[in-house]
């Protein structure tokens, strides 16, 4: 074990090399421990390279349309114990691979890992990132997740979508569509029926839904918007591709011909 002191040889050699290098590898080449290696290179004033990238990110407006979509949706936000910086995590299930694989390629900057679970889903979750506290703030303020109409006015027809295709459904027997809100308050929801009405000019509504067999006394509240309104909403919506897997959030069927095209999910790199 060599002592405290650094030969200028390794200095030498950590200001060329600590950027694109793990810790524990140069560690095993100084003989020394991985600490010692980052207080060395803290003195000297280095950092990693994918550090630097993290700093300095800033998201475009496609990639915030699908963060604040997602977020009203299937995605988290949350900040770890042994974080400075949020990260992004979601899952879904095996059916909807091809659906996660497309978002995760829209927002593959981000650098994420992908995982099958013992129960055949997948689970998502990116690096953490100085931009993502944005997010973070807007809807967990206090630890838990809200809708505010700050978040709401960020959404582009694109956010809607990807908020849709989270979270939304379709009824083909009425040809309505609903977005499924339980997991917010009713003034939250009563906001979500407001901002629908000015940016698209439709009237959503809150519908109940109970299950007195399964679930005797517990109901769901969503917001429901009807056959002349969906195809309204809809019209908004199809003029952007989607993964063929989700055609069926728009009553299409999977081998007819229709604006929403099929676009091949090419899973990004992951790390």
């Amino acid at each position: 074990m060599k002592n405290k002191h650094w030969p200028k040889t390794d200095i030498e050699y950590m200001k060329k090399h600590y950027s694109d290098m793990e810790d524990e590898y140069l560690a095993w080449f100084f003989g020394r421990t991985p600490n010692a290696v980052r207080i060395m290179a803290h003195r000297l004033g280095l950092s990693k390279r994918s550090v630097q990238y993290r700093l300095g990110l800033k998201l475009t407006q496609e990639e915030e349309q699908v963060i604040v979509g997602g977020l009203l949706g299937d995605l988290h936000s949350r900040v770890t114990k042994t974080a400075k910086n949020p990260r992004l995590e979601g899952g879904h299930g095996f059916k909807q691979r091809e659906y996660m694989l497309w978002k995760v390629s829209l927002l593959k900057r981000l650098k994420w890992w992908i995982y099958k679970t013992k129960i055949n889903t997948y689970s998502y979750q990116s690096k953490n990132f100085p931009a993502l506290w944005k997010y973070q703030n807007l809807f967990y303020p206090n630890g838990e997740k809200i809708i505010t109409r700050e978040t709401l006015d960020l959404l582009d027809d694109f956010g809607v979508l990807i908020w849709y295709l989270d979270d939304g459904s379709y009824v083909k027997k009425d040809k309505s569509c609903r977005f499924h809100t339980n997991g917010f308050s009713a003034n939250e929801q009563k906001e979500i029926l407001w901002w629908f009405n000015e940016k698209y000019s439709i009237n959503p509504r809150i519908h109940t839904q109970r299950d007195s067999k399964n679930y005797p006394g517990k109901k769901w509240e969503y917001i429901y918007i009807s056959r002349k309104d969906t195809k309204k909403l809809f019209k908004s919506l199809e003029k952007f591709e989607i993964p063929d897997c989700m055609r069926y959030k728009f009553g299409r069927n999977l081998s007819h011909s229709t604006n929403f095209h099929e676009q091949e999910a090419m899973a990004p790199k992951i790390g």
